[in-house]
């Protein structure tokens, strides 16, 4: 019984022991914290990006609402290069703008012309009255301008050993944008590459 006494009176002594708890703790919630302080950096720079893209393609639509003469290639080569200065991207993000407008006899839209920069197809009639949802109402003879940017954006922080699994930030990714916008000072805005001769011109 003295055995077993001086036992359980070093056991009850280990359980009040309250020396090095500290380090301990430090051990066991630094992992935890730093994967903390990397998700909520990692996080803040996406939106970051997010919205500079977001800014970006703003920018874009209301350069292309405010001319009123037409715009050719060079043009929307202009464009893009902006993009990318815009977002502070390594690669060109890609565009696509339409001009369209409402036929109140078939109850569809139009698509007056549509260029793009970049790997997505220009816009069909069809694709874009899919998307009727996110259209603004026009009324007849009415055009509008649909500008949509994708913009690749890579996570800085934490990916390349895995601290992102099961955020949905890791790997690249990308941001996309839809601007659909009224012409401010012209009817329409039209395309031409070749500006002498009318009858090129697509509005």
């Amino acid at each position: 019984m003295i055995g077993f006494d001086r036992v359980k009176r070093r056991w009850l002594r280990f359980q009040l022991e309250e020396t090095g708890t500290a380090i301990v703790e430090m051990v066991l919630m630094t992992p935890i914290l730093v994967w903390a302080f990397v998700i909520t950096l990692q996080f803040f720079d996406a939106y970051r990006a997010d919205l500079v893209s977001t800014k970006a393609s703003l920018t874009v639509a209301d350069l292309f609402s405010r001319e009123t003469g037409e715009i050719d290639d060079d043009y929307l080569n202009g464009t893009q290069d902006l993009l990318k200065f815009l977002n502070l991207a390594k690669t060109q993000p890609d565009f696509r703008i339409t001009v369209f407008s409402w036929n109140q006899n078939d109850k569809v839209y139009n698509v007056n012309w549509s260029r793009k920069r970049g790997s997505r197809p220009e816009m069909t009639k069809g694709a874009l009255n899919a998307l009727a949802s996110k259209l603004p109402i026009l009324s007849p003879g009415e055009n509008a301008i649909l500008v949509e940017t994708w913009t690749k954006y890579q996570p800085k922080y934490g990916d390349g050993i895995g601290i992102m699994k099961g955020t949905g930030l890791q790997g690249d990714m990308e941001f996309s944008t839809f601007m659909p916008i009224n012409p401010r000072f012209a009817p329409t805005l039209c395309f031409n590459n070749t500006h002498n001769d009318i009858t090129k011109r697509e509005c």
